[in-house]
């Protein structure tokens, strides 16, 4: 991934998946008790969903930043690319 899009996960987008995990803790834990499963096999449960989470989350944003960027590159017959440089001092 390119670093401004890990910086941006990092700073932004990994914060707010943890918020939403705790939550879902407490659903998984209550699952693992109703199936049965020992200590052993709760964690890798536990491990396996927060994975999942993560390489979903981490998927989500880079299609995120990809979509918002075709949405604001510039439109018609001029591809150039000098617009991608107007930040940067003369």
């Amino acid at each position: 991934m390119n670093k401004t899009y890990e910086w941006l996960f990092d700073s932004y987008a990994e914060p707010k998946l943890k918020d939403i995990e705790e939550g879902h803790i407490e659903v998984l834990q209550e699952m693992a008790e109703c199936l049965s499963l020992s200590k052993k096999e709760r964690l890798r449960l536990q491990d396996m969903v927060s994975n999942m989470r993560l390489q979903w989350g981490t998927e989500a944003f880079a299609l995120g930043v990809r979509f918002g960027l075709r949405l604001t590159a510039p439109q018609g017959k001029s591809r150039d690319c000098t617009w991608l440089r107007h930040y940067l001092p003369e």
